[in-house]
C-alpha cells in the first residue's frame, strides 16, 4: 500500500488554492473559456444494438508532391530576395582601338520569396471526446481504462496525425497556389501565392500571359475542344527561351476540367476516327501528353475554384494552364 505525506497534500492544496485565485482574477478580467477543438461529433443514428468503432477516413482531393511543382527552400524565417541575373544581349561592337567604349547591357535584379507564418489547432478535449464519441470512448483502445484514460491513446493520435497532415497538405497546396494577401480573409491573406505572380504581377516576373479565353465564373463549362485550342494558342506563343527546351524538360499545370477537355477531344471521333482515337476512348490515358509535353491536371484547383467563395479567385478565375519547364529540368524556375 502507498503512503501519502502530509506535507504532500498540503503542498497540493497550496496548489489548488492557487488556481482558484488565478481562475478568479481571469474571471474578473471579462474572459472565458473556450475548449479548443478540431473535430465535433454529430451521430446520424438511434442506438441500434451494434456500434462498431472502426475509422473510416473520408476521401479528400489529391495533390501532387509541392517540389513536383516548386523548388522549395527551407528555413527561411523572414522575407528572402533571390537575385536574378538577366542575361545580355548585344555585347560585341565595332572597336574604337585603345579607347574602347563600354555599353551596360545586362542588370542583376531580385525577386522576393514571402514568408507567411502559420498556426493550427491541434487539440481536442478528452472530456469533449468522451461526451460526443460515445461509442469509441467505451473501446479501449481510444479511451484506455482508469487513470489511464488521462493520456491519449495511439489509436487516437493515429487519428489526429492522418487527419492533420491530410488537412496541412491541402492547405499549404491551396495557400502556394491561390493565396492573396490582400484578401480579407484571414486563411487566404497570410502570404501572396503564385496566382499573384503570374497573373497579376507578371511582367515583374519574366512570365507573359497568353491569352484570358476561359470562362472566369465559378460555374463556367468548357465547351468542346475548348482546352485543346488554348493549348495551342499557349503552345504557339509561349516566350522563345520556354519554347527551344526539349519536350521532356517542360510540362503543363493545368486544373481538371481542362484536363477532361483536353482528352474529350483526343477522343472525339469527329477529328481523327482513328484506332488510336478508339483506344484512347476505351482504355483512357495515364499519361496525357500535348506535343510531346506532359499534362499535369491540379483537381485540387477546380475543388476551391468551383465552391470556395471566400478564396481571392473565386468568380475570377475557373480554369488555367501552366506552362513551365519541370522540376527536374535545369531551367526550373518556380521557387516557393
Amino acid at each position: 500500500m502507498e503512503t501519502t505525506n502530509l506535507s504532500d497534500i498540503k503542498n497540493l492544496e497550496a496548489v489548488v488554492t492557487h488556481l482558484k485565485k488565478e481562475l478568479a482574477e481571469v474571471k474578473n478580467s471579462g474572459a472565458s473559456f473556450k475548449n479548443a477543438t478540431s473535430f465535433s461529433y454529430s451521430p446520424g443514428y438511434t442506438f441500434p444494438g451494434n456500434l462498431p468503432t472502426e475509422l473510416y477516413y473520408a476521401p479528400t482531393p489529391g495533390t501532387p508532391a509541392l517540389s513536383d511543382i516548386f523548388t522549395i527552400r527551407q528555413g527561411i524565417r523572414t522575407d528572402e530576395y533571390l537575385v536574378l541575373v538577366s542575361y545580355l544581349d548585344k555585347i560585341l561592337a565595332a572597336t574604337t582601338g585603345c579607347s574602347p567604349t563600354y555599353t551596360t547591357a545586362g542588370t542583376l535584379s531580385d525577386r522576393k520569396i514571402t514568408v507567411g507564418k502559420f498556426s493550427a489547432n491541434l487539440q481536442w478535449c478528452k472530456s469533449d471526446f468522451i461526451s460526443t464519441a460515445s461509442a469509441l470512448s467505451n473501446d479501449p483502445k481510444f479511451v484506455a481504462d482508469g487513470l489511464d484514460g488521462y493520456e491519449v491513446t495511439a489509436a487516437v493520435r493515429k487519428m489526429w496525425v492522418d487527419t492533420m497532415v491530410d488537412a496541412m497538405r491541402r492547405d499549404i497546396f491551396r495557400l502556394a497556389f491561390l493565396a492573396n494577401d490582400s484578401s480579407p480573409s484571414t486563411f487566404w491573406n497570410v502570404i501572396d501565392g503564385l496566382m499573384v505572380k503570374l497573373y497579376d504581377a507578371n511582367a515583374s516576373y519574366c512570365v507573359k500571359r497568353v491569352s484570358n479565353s476561359f470562362g472566369n465564373n465559378q460555374n463556367t463549362v468548357l465547351v468542346a475542344d475548348e482546352a485543346l485550342a488554348v493549348f495551342q494558342n499557349l503552345f504557339r506563343n509561349s516566350q522563345i527561351p520556354l519554347m527551344q527546351l526539349p519536350p521532356s524538360e517542360k510540362v503543363f499545370w493545368c486544373t481538371g476540367a481542362v484536363y477532361a477537355n483536353l482528352l474529350e477531344s483526343y477522343q472525339s471521333s469527329t477529328r481523327s476516327g482513328s484506332e488510336a482515337q478508339f483506344r484512347t476512348l476505351t482504355n483512357g490515358e495515364t499519361v496525357l501528353m500535348f506535343n510531346g509535353i506532359e499534362v499535369r491536371p491540379l483537381w485540387m484547383l477546380d475543388s476551391v475554384l468551383s465552391s470556395d467563395t471566400t478564396c481571392p479567385w473565386y468568380g475570377n478565375i475557373r480554369n488555367l494552364i501552366i506552362y513551365t519547364p519541370k522540376a527536374s529540368s535545369r531551367f526550373f524556375n518556380l521557387v516557393s
